[in-house]
């Protein structure tokens, strides 16, 4: 690994992201079954993405983007408000940017099912959040012909995930079947892994 590689590979690893490896294929992430990132998480919201907007960190030293989703329904049932901020390295400001492999790419207008870690609070007072596990906290909401609809978990290109071997020594495999459920099972089974209702 490089010495711009390590050094990326560490921010994110102290960013909270757990990234454990950046290689010529991109990110290396441990990989997180449905259960884990309903567990795992902070927050779980549906809701539409709003805004997108390319930023400098508070520090100047890196791009952020920022993404504004209005929730349409609160898994979590946590703090109240019409709005989650997410904040993540990455983006474009004119002429310069910044590429992070596994970060979730968001779409104005999207329908998204999210599993946030609450990281902070940004310079407005509004709380900020990241992706758990980057893309893979990520669910894109999709119509289902004949009715209904998806969740699909979506990678971006040069997001690797790590499974542990027979051994316990972690395997990266660069292609996995993304995981698509129906919405309201997706809810269900959300609420369920939380503790919120009954089984």
């Amino acid at each position: 690994m490089n010495a711009v590689r390590r050094m990326l590979a560490l921010g994110l690893a102290a960013a909270g992201l757990g990234v454990i490896a950046v290689s010529a294929r991109g990110a290396v992430v441990v990989a997180m079954d449905f259960d884990q990132l309903a567990l795992d998480a902070h927050r779980v919201v549906l809701g539409e993405v709003e805004g997108i907007s390319a930023r400098w960190s508070a520090d100047k030293t890196i791009i952020e983007t920022v993404v504004e989703v209005r929730v349409e329904v609160d898994v979590s049932a946590s703090a109240a408000g019409t709005t989650v901020r997410i904040v993540q390295p990455g983006g474009r400001i004119g002429e310069v940017g910044l590429a992070v492999p596994g970060m979730p790419e968001f779409r104005q207008g999207e329908r998204v099912l999210l599993f946030l870690h609450v990281t902070g609070t940004d310079a407005d007072g509004a709380p900020t959040h990241s992706v758990v596990g980057l893309a893979q906290g990520k669910f894109t909401v999709l119509p289902r012909l004949g009715g209904g609809f998806d969740a699909v978990q979506q990678y971006p290109v040069g997001l690797a995930l790590a499974f542990p071997g027979p051994n316990g020594t972690l395997r990266a495999v660069d292609r996995v079947r993304p995981i698509v459920l129906d919405l309201e099972e997706a809810l269900d089974r959300i609420r369920c892994v939380r503790g919120e209702v009954t089984p």
